[in-house]
C-alpha cells in the first residue's frame, strides 16, 4: 500500500478520524464525522487507511494541525491505531461520555446525536487558536 491508489488524503486544518465500530456508539462517531466534514469543519479521514499503514493517509495526518479522533467507547480503537502509526491525537472524544451504553444495535437517538455533537464542539472550542 505504499502508493495508496485512490487515496483522497490531504493535510488540512483538521482531520477527523471516527472509529466506525460495529455498534451504536461507533456508528454515532462515524455519522458525526460525516456531518462535521460535510459542514466543512474538518476533513473526514479513513482510520482504516492509517491502520493499514497507508503512507498518504499517515503523511497527511502528520501535516495536519488538529487530529480529531471520535471513538465510540473507552476501548479507543481509533486512538490506538493513530498511536501505533506514530500520530498524536489532538482531541479524542468518546461517545460513551454522554452516558450512552454501548450495544450491538447500530442506531442511536437524535438526542444522543445532539449531545455527542455538542460535546465534540465544546472540546474543540478549548483548543488554542
Amino acid at each position: 500500500m505504499d502508493n495508496d491508489p485512490g487515496c483522497n488524503c490531504e493535510a488540512g486544518e483538521m482531520m477527523i478520524f471516527p472509529c466506525a465500530g460495529a455498534c451504536n456508539v461507533g456508528q454515532l462517531a462515524n455519522d458525526l464525522a460525516k456531518d462535521l466534514s460535510n459542514k466543512s469543519m474538518g476533513k473526514m479521514a479513513c482510520i482504516a487507511a492509517v491502520g493499514a499503514g497507508g503512507v498518504m493517509a499517515i503523511n497527511a495526518a502528520k501535516k495536519t494541525k488538529v487530529l480529531l479522533v471520535l471513538d465510540g467507547c473507552p476501548v479507543g480503537c481509533a486512538k490506538k491505531i493513530m498511536e501505533k502509526n506514530g500520530l498524536e491525537t489532538t482531541v479524542q472524544v468518546l461517545m460513551t461520555d454522554i452516558g450512552m451504553k454501548k450495544t450491538d444495535v447500530l442506531s442511536y437517538s437524535e438526542e444522543e446525536y445532539s449531545k455527542a455533537r455538542k460535546m465534540t464542539l465544546d472540546k474543540l472550542q478549548t483548543l488554542p487558536r
